[in-house]
């Protein structure tokens, strides 16, 4: 318990330095992408839903195709973030997270500095620190075209992000890469 402790004091303190700091090497976000493709080639990564001025912050976190080359603030992770644990959206100055409540099992944005704000990466999946029998994990089912795959050419899907038991038959939809965003 101890450890926890002495970890949730860092990050209290290095979410304060995160969130108020310039960063010093430009660029140091990445996508945060599942390995399989499943049923969408360019790859899913972890979204927030809406776009540009209606990004929903205040709604669960879903995967969707991956936005390369286009407008993608609302899939950018801080990768200095990452290595301590902390899946930071360096754009809105907010962390991934379990949500409380009936909500349990997705994952929503909030203060970097909580406990349930910290994950570990490992074996290519993420787990929440406090939690580690739980991974997040990509939806069942078919991805969905989203509102804008339907009327632009552009046709991308997103499916479900949430928080699942670490099984190895979930392989498929529980292992993470980091992804260069461009």
């Amino acid at each position: 318990m101890t450890t926890v402790r002495h970890l949730f004091y860092w990050l209290i303190l290095f979410g304060f330095f995160a969130t108020f700091s310039t960063p010093l090497i430009a660029n140091e976000n990445k996508f945060i992408q599942l390995i399989a493709s499943l049923d969408e080639p360019r790859g899913l990564c972890i979204d927030i839903r809406g776009h540009r001025d209606r990004v929903k912050v205040n709604r669960p976190l879903v995967l969707h195709t991956c936005k390369r080359g286009i407008w993608n603030l609302d899939e950018q992770f801080d990768v200095n973030a990452f290595k301590v644990g902390l899946l930071k959206m360096p754009a809105y100055h907010v962390c991934a997270q379990r949500a409380h409540g009936k909500q349990k099992k997705f994952i929503i944005l909030g203060s970097c500095g909580n406990r349930r704000a910290l994950w570990v990466f490992k074996d290519d999946r993420l787990k929440l620190a406090e939690q580690p029998k739980l991974c997040l994990t990509a939806g069942p089912g078919p991805s969905q075209l989203t509102r804008g795959g339907k009327r632009l050419p552009s046709r991308h899907v997103s499916r479900l992000l949430l928080i699942s038991p670490c099984k190895s038959e979930l392989g498929k939809r529980q292992k993470w890469k980091l992804t260069d965003i461009n």
